[in-house]
Formats: C-alpha cells, structure tokens, sequence
C-alpha cells in the first residue's frame, strides 16, 4: 500500500499472511521518505494497515524491528515471537519455515504483534 503526495510515493507498507495461522498478517517495509518523517505520517500509514488487516478479518498483526519498538508499542503492540510469511514463492509448501527464527531473534530483532478486535465466525 502506498502513500501518495503530489503525485510521489512518500510512504509504503506491505501486508503477508503468515503461515503459522491464515488470520494471522505481517506488515513489513513500513517506510516514509526521509524528507517526511516527523509528521505524523508513520502513524496514519500503520493506522491505515492496522484497519486494513481488521477489515480482513485478521485476528492479529505482527511485524519486526530493529529500534522503532516504542512507536509501534503506541499503536497497541507488544512484544512477540517470529512469524513465517506466506508469498507467492513459498505458498506451494505451505507449512514449512523459510525464516530462520533463532537467527532472527539473535540479530537484533525484535517481532512483536497487535491482537486486533474482530468478530470471528
């Protein structure tokens, strides 16, 4: 999903499912141009993806960052454990782990989720 002013992308995100639960989702590549940080901009775009995945009737959100943790704790998301991301490339062997999550828990990185409140049927 982009975000668009005068007619130049200025912010994006990407929503995945995950492949441990298909009402789970992550975002990745939460990114606002350099030149339009510090103005709010972030907040809408994750507020945007967060409605998003609830208006897909995801349970719940994951992501990962190096240092951002604060932020994304304002938006109601705690710490967690890694999640697999189900793509196009990885959809024929569904159930199997192309992410290495001890690795990714030892590099620096810190997953953490955001319970979304959605009627499940």
């Amino acid at each position: 999903i982009a975000m668009v002013k005068d007619e130049r992308v200025i912010g994006h995100y990407r929503l995945s499912e995950c492949l441990e639960n298909e009402r789970w989702c992550i975002v990745e590549s939460v990114i606002i141009s350099a030149h339009h940080r510090g103005l709010g901009l972030g907040l809408q775009l994750m507020k945007h993806c967060i409605d998003l995945a609830a208006s897909l009737s995801m349970t719940e959100i994951f992501l990962s960052t190096k240092d951002k943790m604060g932020f994304y704790a304002k938006l109601g998301f705690v710490e967690s454990f890694p999640v697999s991301i189900l793509s196009k490339v990885n959809a024929m062997f569904r159930g199997k782990y192309f992410l290495d999550k001890s690795a990714a828990m030892t590099a620096g990185i810190t997953w953490m989720s955001c319970k979304l409140d959605v009627e499940v049927s």
